[in-house]
């Protein structure tokens, strides 16, 4: 009689490693051809978030996807393209809230460090001016964003790499999600923002929940400077009092995400939603060059972006 964890693995339709890799380096290209146009037409704010949706998003991230679930139909089950559980989605609001904090407070903590190592910081973009401009970049800047990345990461490469293991899977997407975005200062929140994305797609077994937390957080990340604004720009230097303040933040907003974390986890085991566990299975050769390549155009795309965001100033990140 065969496994289950076996049977599921083999009977669920997913998308190759091969494949995966290979549109994390398209997404890779991609991102080094948007980001030199953007810099070098010196684009202002506004254009530049709709030039990100039309000249990478869609042609980069959700175009590829959907041919590839053309050629391949059935994939819906294994990328979780269902519906997410209405009680999910106040658990999911309120994790993408929290994370905010998490990630302000790691952030923090973060870049005291790199600044102790001489690392200077490329910045960021500047904020919204009015109320339409805050509109217009909270469609183009956190919900278009959040729903092209989620079904690259989250729907496909976590989907293709879960045969290997769904934590396994959900490391390996977050890492890869978080050096695609190639801000050293914002690692330690694109890594946490990946894990925590991955772990409530498993749990309520639905992209749908991902794409909801993101775009939350992204609005959130954008909303919220712009209703505070009025103090200064430049951060706070770091002191004792601050460093321990703002190491309590953290550990506070870890804390509150790690018990919302276990309820989705003892919800999911409720209703027969178990991870797979980590089996190792050695890559083809096509798959791991693949990797390889996508992991080198990768590192090399985000030198060439703080490269020409350290030479024309307009921060370089997405």
């Amino acid at each position: 009689m065969q496994d289950p964890i076996v049977a599921r693995i083999e009977n669920t339709p997913r998308p190759t490693v091969f494949a995966a890799c290979g549109l994390v380096l398209l997404a890779a290209i991609g991102l080094w051809v948007s980001e030199l146009a953007v810099n070098l037409l010196k684009i202002d704010i506004g254009g530049l978030a709709l030039a990100e949706c039309g000249v990478y998003y869609l042609p980069f991230l959700v175009l590829p996807v959907a041919l590839y679930m053309r050629v391949r139909p059935g994939l819906s089950e294994g990328m979780r393209l269902g519906p997410m559980p209405p009680l999910g989605a106040i658990v999911v609001a309120l994790l993408a809230l929290i994370s905010v904090f998490a990630c302000s407070a790691l952030a923090a903590l973060w870049g005291w460090g790199l600044d102790a190592l001489g690392l200077v910081s490329v910045g960021a973009l500047p904020e919204p001016a009015s109320r339409a401009e805050l509109l217009m970049s909270v469609i183009t800047m956190a919900a278009v964003p959040a729903l092209c990345e989620e079904l690259l990461f989250r729907g496909f490469v976590l989907s293709a790499w879960e045969g290997r293991g769904t934590y396994f899977a959900i490391g390996v997407s977050s890492a890869l999600f978080a050096l695609l975005h190639g801000n050293l200062y914002g690692l330690p929140a694109y890594l946490l923002v990946g894990a925590v994305s991955g772990f409530i797609c498993f749990a309520l077994d639905s992209l749908y929940a991902g794409i909801a937390y993101h775009t939350i957080y992204n609005a959130a990340c954008l909303v919220l400077p712009y209703v505070l604004s009025g103090g200064s720009d430049a951060a706070p230097a770091a002191s004792t009092g601050l460093v321990l303040s703002v190491v309590l933040d953290a550990l506070t907003s870890l804390s509150m995400m790690a018990m919302l974390l276990a309820g989705l986890r003892l919800r999911a085991r409720r209703v027969g939603i178990e991870p797979i566990p980590r089996i190792r299975r050695p890559l083809g050769t096509g798959a791991r060059l693949m990797l390889t390549a996508a992991l080198l155009v990768t590192v090399a795309t985000n030198l060439i972006v703080l490269v020409i965001a350290l030479r024309f100033g307009n921060g370089g990140a997405l």
